[in-house]
């Protein structure tokens, strides 16, 4: 990535960081009228020594992340695909009852989800998410054993409560380990893991709908497997996952000198700070953080749209459900692309609130062709645009939203956590707008994501205003004399170089 400096004059400068990770110069600095700056040979070294840091970072910890983050996800929409291979009918479900069950998950989820960073700063990431990657896969295999949907209802919420503070607390120590040039293409990597999941689940349960046993039932192979999967690789989270770099035991002293000095001079720290009260105050006050977290909640309304209700809506196309649960990865693989190509999308675009408004349009046009329509060629179509408008945001918007708000410890803690809540949030939504009875069409499923994701585009636009806006005042703020701030050198260093990223 790269960061732009547009402007005619110094107190007009805005600071748009652009994913360049195709290049080999991420980090390149260019000029007012777009011609690259020269680099100076300890400005090649510096570049060098970054690329070999996140690389070893992405070797060691990333990898890692966004395979347990696959099950994670996995684990929480597998109740879509036991629906589709028995467990309505097996469990006495009807009307609504599944919407339910959806919906009570997020309740859990939601439940301890406010809190759950400053836990993490507390016990710390590597003691704190492999437990509870343990604690879930625990829940998930336990909903193989139920009878009843009562006893669904309860443990969707256990599985919620359990899942609580584990994607959040991934994002705040990826926002630790890497600087803000690199964070947003890790981020979207991270978020890679929604449409695996679902490329994975699907040809999985159609796989499972052709297992015939005398006591375990076909949606009960779906928890089990995919719960006691989860629990053994998150055993080995306890000996990869690292707090911070000031404590990563697989950097040396030098690597861990270079990441604090280089994220000081970009105005943002690593995982070390301490967490301040008045910070974190300031910090969830923020209008225009919850302004641009509600796109998130958009795009993740949409995305769970496809990620738990796809086998259904194509099922009521016609399809068999063994066809169905197949052909339910199509929009997932769209969606995959889509985030592999999210850090171009922010290239060409020029700035990420653009990047995140191209994304919502399509999902949005992909709604649109849902809605108006029962043919079935225009619907997959329609369905694959809001995987890949969906997927697409979640590769851009919680990136922008960690990676514009890191002046301090406790803005990216808030940052991330707020980000999370609001995609999770969107769960309240998604699960109760595709109704049994209003199939095939599922009018006011598919009007309601318009509805949001027109939302979700000027949540961008405003939040693109008041970001200008903000930088102009921080442009002019740090002409002040040094002596006029208050602080301890690491806060001066950081806040008279923090600039929010477009």
């Amino acid at each position: 990535m790269d960061q732009k400096v547009i402007g005619s004059e110094a107190s007009k400068f805005e600071y748009i960081e652009v994913d360049e990770s195709s290049q080999s110069t991420d980090n390149a600095h260019v000029s007012v009228d777009g011609a690259p700056s020269n680099y100076t040979e300890e400005a090649i070294h510096v570049e060098k020594r970054l690329s070999r840091y996140c690389r070893k970072v992405d070797v060691r910890i990333l990898i890692y992340a966004i395979v347990l983050c696959v099950l994670n996800q996995s684990d929480r929409g597998s109740i879509g695909v036991a629906k589709v291979v028995g467990l309505e009918s097996d469990l006495g479900m009807v009307k609504n009852d599944f919407n339910i069950a959806t919906t009570l998950f997020t309740v859990g989820y939601l439940s301890l989800e406010v809190f759950s960073n400053f836990v993490l700063k507390r016990v710390g990431a590597s003691k704190l998410l492999p437990t509870l990657g343990v604690l879930w896969g625990c829940v998930c295999a336990l909903q193989g054993i139920i009878r009843t949907k009562a006893q669904l209802f309860v443990m969707r919420v256990l599985l919620g409560m359990s899942e609580c503070g584990f994607t959040a607390g991934i994002l705040l120590i990826v926002s630790f380990f890497y600087p803000k040039s690199k964070l947003t293409t890790r981020v979207g990597f991270f978020y890679l893991s929604a449409p695996l999941s679902n490329v994975f689940s699907g040809p999985l349960a159609s796989a499972l709908s052709h297992i015939h046993h005398p006591t375990i039932k076909r949606w009960q192979w779906v928890f089990i497997l995919e719960g006691v999967l989860t629990i053994v690789v998150s055993v080995f989270g306890f000996f990869i996952l690292q707090d911070h770099p000031e404590k990563c035991s697989f950097l040396s002293d030098d690597d861990k000198k270079f990441i604090v000095s280089y994220k000081k001079k970009e105005g943002s720290l690593g995982g070390s700070q301490r967490l301040s009260f008045s910070d974190t105050k300031r910090a969830l006050f923020d209008w225009q953080l919850w302004v641009m977290t509600f796109a998130t909640f958009a795009t993740c309304a949409a995305s769970s749209s496809v990620s738990v209700f796809a086998p259904e809506l194509i099922n009521e196309l016609g399809f068999t459900p063994a066809q169905s649960q197949a052909m339910s990865a199509l929009p997932s693989v769209f969606g995959a692309i889509a985030i592999l190509l999210a850090g171009q999308t922010v290239r060409v675009c020029g700035s990420h609130w653009l990047a995140g408004v191209l994304a919502l349009s399509v999902a949005l046009l992909g709604s649109v062709l849902m809605a108006a329509t029962l043919n079935i060629p225009v619907r997959i179509i329609g369905l694959c645009l809001v995987g890949a408008g969906g997927f697409s945001g979640l590769g851009i918007l919680p990136g922008w939203n960690i990676t514009a708000n890191s002046q301090n410890v406790a803005h990216s803690a808030v940052a991330s956590a707020a980000t999370v809540f609001m995609g999770s949030a969107s769960g309240f939504v998604s699960s109760n707008i595709f109704l049994n009875q209003d199939a095939p069409r599922f009018i006011i499923g598919h009007s309601v994501n318009i509805g949001l994701l027109f939302l979700g585009i000027a949540a961008c636009i405003v939040t693109r205003l008041s970001m200008g806006r903000r930088n102009r005042l921080l442009q002019a703020q740090e002409m002040r004399p040094v002596a006029e701030f208050s602080g301890s050198p690491d806060d001066l260093d950081c806040s008279r170089a923090f600039r929010y990223v477009l």
